[in-house]
This record gives structure tokens, C-alpha cells and sequence, in this order.
């Protein structure tokens, strides 16, 4: 039975990775989140194999504690999802320092300390995947407003040099570029247009979260043999 830690296990992409798991059986998955949503909550009193972690990224040491006072915790993971993500409506026009280190803090650096927690371990046994959720905004430099956010996802797509090494071990790390998706984040964008933004997709239409999920999953599995060190895109065509 493998562990299977995912950040942002609330969000519609989060879930959407959770219940694949779950469907799968013979994972047990520590479910990261900041504020879980009731259907987290649901699948963590019904599932029976899913493990709660509650840790605020905007507390720049609150996943450095954890990691330090709970190592076994971090360092028994055998896949890492990391979908954390802080979405500000900052533009290019507008940004400050702070609101791109913020961005930082949460999007970038959890990341890598959780890399830097569980690579290791997952190299001395032989077996691990990483795979991080970044943005198809980074191949456009950003949306109007979420020039802070595509920065941070930009920086994530840093793939370190280590994970060369690991490879040879059977640790295999990705990055997938996320396309539009049908998530409820839409819903807190003033002013945009999902029927407008979907008809700039090839395809012509947003991706589902279980489409997303789907290909995680395959990421992150031990279907996927061959295929590391990679930024990947499922973006319907952009």
C-alpha cells in the first residue's frame, strides 16, 4: 500500500485527485488543505484511508515545523500531488514586492521543502513520483490579473538538479501545465467570462476536474515508467 500527499486537497482538482485514489484503492493519502471544504471533510470520515493535514502556507514556517516534529509523516510519502496554490487578482501594472513574495511563500517554496523532505527517502526505497500543478497562464505571461500567481507557477516549473539523480533511483518527477478548468474559482473572478475564455480553447470548452485528476494520476503512478523531468501541458490545445 503506497502514500500517496496532496497538497490542496480542497480544491475541485484536490478532490477530484482524492476520489481517484480512492477509487483505485491501495493508497493511503494524507490529504493537505487550508480550510476544508464539506466534501473533504466527507471523504476523510467516509473513505477510512484518508489521513487530514491542516498547515496555512501564508505561515512561512508552519510546514517547516511540521516537516521538523512529524518527519515520518513526510518522509513515508511515495507520491507527492502538489496543488496548493494562492490565486491573487494582482496585475502586472499593479503588483508589489509583497504580493509576488506572497505568492512565493505559498506557491513555490512548499513545494520544494516538501521535495526536499520526501525525495530522499523515496530514492533509498527505490520508488517515488512527484508531480506539481502549475498554470497554462505561465505560457501566456500571465491574465490580466494574476500576474503574481503565473509568476510563482513560472518559478515551480524549476525543476531541480537532484531529481536527475533520483530518477536513476525510480523517482520520477513532472510538472503539469493546467489548463482551464471548470472549478468554482471562476466564480470569484470579477468581471470574466467563462463562455469567452472557453472559446479561446482549442477544443472549445474548459477542462473537468476529473479529466485533470485522470492525468495526475497517471503522473503519479506506476503506469507512468518513463517519463520524468518533464513541464507538461493539458490544456485542451492552447
Amino acid at each position: 500500500m503506497k502514500t500517496v500527499f496532496i497538497t490542496g486537497a480542497s480544491s475541485d482538482i484536490g478532490l477530484a485527485v482524492c476520489r481517484r485514489y480512492i477509487a483505485e484503492g491501495g493508497h493511503r493519502i494524507v490529504a493537505h488543505f487550508r480550510t476544508a471544504r464539506p466534501e473533504l471533510e466527507a471523504l476523510i470520515d467516509g473513505a477510512g484511508m484518508v489521513t487530514p493535514l491542516q498547515i496555512d502556507y501564508a505561515d512561512a514556517g508552519a510546514l517547516e515545523g511540521e516537516i521538523a516534529s512529524r518527519p515520518k509523516l513526510f518522509s513515508e510519502a511515495d507520491v507527492l500531488i502538489n496543488l496548493a496554490a494562492y490565486v491573487p487578482a494582482v496585475s502586472f501594472n499593479a503588483f508589489t514586492v509583497e504580493d509576488v513574495l506572497d505568492c512565493l511563500r505559498v506557491n513555490l517554496l512548499p513545494g520544494l521543502l516538501l521535495m526536499q523532505a520526501m525525495g530522499p527517502a523515496m530514492a533509498e526505497r527505490g520508488w517515488g513520483r512527484i508531480v506539481h500543478g502549475s498554470s497554462i497562464g505561465v505560457k501566456f505571461g500571465g491574465g490580466r490579473d494574476t500576474f503574481a500567481y503565473s509568476l510563482s507557477k513560472h518559478a515551480q516549473e524549476f525543476i531541480p538538479r537532484v531529481c536527475r539523480d533520483w530518477a536513476a533511483r525510480n523517482v520520477l518527477t513532472n510538472v503539469l501545465r493546467i489548463g482551464v478548468t471548470g472549478t468554482r474559482i471562476h466564480a470569484h473572478v470579477d468581471g470574466k467570462s467563462v463562455a469567452e475564455r472557453a472559446a479561446l480553447i482549442p477544443m472549445n470548452r474548459m477542462a473537468t476536474p476529473e479529466e485533470i485528476a485522470e492525468f495526475i494520476f497517471w503522473l503519479g503512478s506506476a503506469s507512468n515508467t518513463y517519463v520524468t523531468g518533464e513541464v507538461l501541458t493539458a490544456a485542451g490545445g492552447e
